[in-house]
């Protein structure tokens, strides 16, 4: 790999890994680098600092800010995209003629220039964005965000037929590919990278259920108030809910409940911890797309996943999980799980299925022949 170099576009700074997205850039990064791929990194800041852990992976790491104006609500590009339009990266990426990935739709501004037609680019495509922004905006009650939300959908959809002038697209899931691939015939689905090697779950039994998430977003908001008043609220079991930046309404609804413990802004340590000792590690959402990081890092670490259908949409991951929908099978599976203990069994039938389609190492070599072709 010693004269493999890539460029890599990423929508924000991705370390630390501690939300969806970046969790995937972050463990990309690290596997490519770790085989010798010669990355030049290239990052959008908005918020985050300088990270000398990705400079000391990288052969060149570059920050650009991103233009977060008002004026860029009002271009027909989507805002998450005009907002991350940069000169100076586009004088950077034409020094040389090596590969690029772009990390989602946000960094595809770049293919509407004609001097980057015959690179071989790559876009990691994160989200069926018109979808994921059109189903945030159904969620959303502020008037204002969710016009927002709305005319970011539509834009997406528009700007979608971006994505056949890529060389070629890496989904993470099937259904994802398939719809990607009767659009544009370009797709190959590589799942998400993550921090794990192998199943790491402790056996036997845990004393709380666990939800997790980052719940400044509003999705994930909205999936814990749903959880705390139709399933946490009607059981005697100690329930922990643990994520980033929990919104106001949410602490107000859990202080309801004495059963129910808010654990906010946990380091990465401390919420490996929290999940490793998880009995019951409960997800839940409302939208399809994509595919949910927690996910992964619950069933590589911790004990019995109980999901919505929608949290395994696609995945594969079906079989090592158990579902529920309503209410009322979210507490009986409760009631099925929490006199049960984990075994060795649950963890090598994990270990079976898992790895078939998520280990870092086989998707590691996927996208190094992409970026060879």
């Amino acid at each position: 790999m010693n004269d493999l170099h890539l460029h890599i576009i990423s929508f924000d700074i991705p370390y630390p890994a501690n939300y969806g997205g970046v969790i995937d850039v972050y463990h990309r990064i690290r596997m490519l680098s770790g085989a010798g791929v010669k990355i030049h990194l290239h990052c959008f800041e908005y918020g985050r600092s300088h990270s000398d852990e990705l400079r000391a992976m990288c052969f060149s790491v570059n920050y650009y800010k991103r233009d977060t104006s008002v004026r860029n609500l009002f271009r027909r590009t989507p805002y998450i995209v005009c907002s991350r339009h940069s000169n100076e990266l586009i004088g950077n990426l034409l020094l040389d003629d090596y590969p690029i990935l772009i990390e989602g739709v946000h960094c595809c501004d770049i293919l509407n220039d004609s001097r980057f037609a015959d690179r071989n680019t790559i876009v990691r495509i994160h989200n069926i964005e018109h979808e994921y922004y059109r189903l945030l905006a159904d969620q959303e009650r502020n008037p204002l965000r969710r016009l927002y939300l709305k005319s970011e959908a539509r834009k997406l959809r528009n700007f979608e037929k971006i994505l056949a002038k890529a060389k070629h697209l890496i989904t993470l899931n099937q259904k994802e590919n398939d719809y990607l691939n009767a659009k544009f015939g370009n797709a190959t689905l590589i799942p998400p990278f993550h921090e794990f090697d192998e199943i790491c779950s402790l056996q036997g039994k845990g004393s709380y259920i666990l939800y997790h998430a980052n719940l400044s977003v509003p999705e994930n908001s909205s999936a814990a108030k749903w959880l705390t008043t139709n399933v946490f609220s009607k059981i005697d079991i100690p329930v922990k809910i643990a994520g980033l930046k929990p919104p106001k309404e949410l602490k107000i609804l859990i202080s309801r409940y004495k059963n129910i413990e808010l654990l906010e802004n946990l380091s990465d340590n401390d919420m490996r911890v929290l999940i490793q000792n998880a009995h019951i590690i409960i997800m839940y959402t409302q939208q399809t797309t994509g595919l949910k990081l927690k996910l992964l890092h619950s069933l590589f670490s911790g004990r019995f996943c109980l999901v919505n259908n929608n949290m395994v949409d696609g995945s594969g991951l079906a079989q090592v999980c158990h579902i529920a929908d309503s209410p009322n099978e979210f507490l009986d599976k409760i009631a099925e799980l929490r006199t049960k203990s984990f075994t060795n069994h649950e963890t090598e039938r994990r270990n079976m299925i898992i790895n078939n389609l998520y280990s870092n190492y086989l998707n590691r070599d996927k996208v190094i022949k992409i970026i060879e072709s």
